[in-house]
């Protein structure tokens, strides 16, 4: 991916290095050691990939379209630890100051701003690694010049990985979701159907609307339990499925990083 753009989910890095220091007691000492972990990992990445251009991307802290959409979304999750919630300006700041952009829109989250930018950058033959454990993502495996990588596990993500994971390609998997549920959002799937059954119903169709054109052909069990639920996956799709037009209102030029970065 050299010379492409780096995309960094910056609350899931954070987050995940901040958990690994839990023994540590000393709440302000266990944010300045997660932003010398952090900036340790950005570092080892810029070096990896070789990218031209990069952002941290980070979630607004107001209330996005999902949630008024669907106001369950994401209830149940752990909060944040508010120690860490209160320093995420510092974070910012210390990346800046290391030449890495960081970026945050009102009302959107990373994972819309992360699709954005890839497949705009997807649509000019420019190559995306998508850094984040956030199996969402992988929907956008379905689009060329579009990667992910897990920092933690280091373990790279294709279409391959993804119909191997899944047994779906990455273009069905917000209709695979629909069916199965995203418990970590907590948005319901349909009742009684899982992974493999979802896996089965999908083979073979091009989206859930094909599926319900051909109810009659399933099983009787299957014709069952998909009966009238057309709607409810159609939204929950719509909930999972990432946005690829948010209106960002950047060049790809402003991404570029600022000074060279060693291990």
């Amino acid at each position: 991916m050299k010379n492409g753009l780096l995309l960094i989910d910056g609350l899931n890095l954070i987050r995940r290095l901040h958990a690994a220091l839990e023994s540590e007691p000393d709440s302000e000492r266990r944010i300045e050691r997660t932003q010398s972990l952090c900036i340790d990992a950005l570092a080892k990445l810029v070096h990896q990939f070789e990218p031209s251009y990069m952002a941290i991307v980070f979630d607004s802290p107001a209330k996005t379209w999902r949630h008024e959409a669907f106001p369950e979304y994401k209830l149940g999750r752990p909060p944040m630890d508010d120690a860490l919630l209160e320093s995420m300006g510092r974070f910012a700041e210390v990346f800046r100051f290391n030449g890495w952009p960081c970026l945050r829109m009102t009302g959107w989250e990373a994972d819309d701003l992360v699709a954005t930018l890839a497949f705009k950058a997807s649509q000019h033959g420019i190559g995306s690694m998508i850094v984040s454990t956030d199996k969402g993502y992988t929907q956008l495996l379905q689009y060329p010049h579009i990667l992910q990588y897990d920092y933690f596990a280091k373990l790279g993500y294709d279409a391959n990985w993804v119909e191997q994971k899944y047994g779906v390609a990455p273009r069905l998997l917000p209709d695979y979701w629909a069916l199965v549920g995203d418990t970590t959002n907590h948005i319901p799937g349909v009742k009684g159907i899982g992974p493999k059954s979802s896996v089965e119903i999908l083979k073979n169709k091009s989206s859930l609307e094909q599926v319900f054109d051909c109810l009659s052909e399933y099983p009787a069990k299957f014709q069952k339990l998909l009966d009238g639920q057309l709607s409810h996956c159609q939204f929950a799709r719509s909930m999972v499925t990432l946005k690829l037009d948010v209106e960002i209102g950047i060049r790809l030029s402003q991404l570029e990083i600022k000074r060279s970065t060693s291990v």
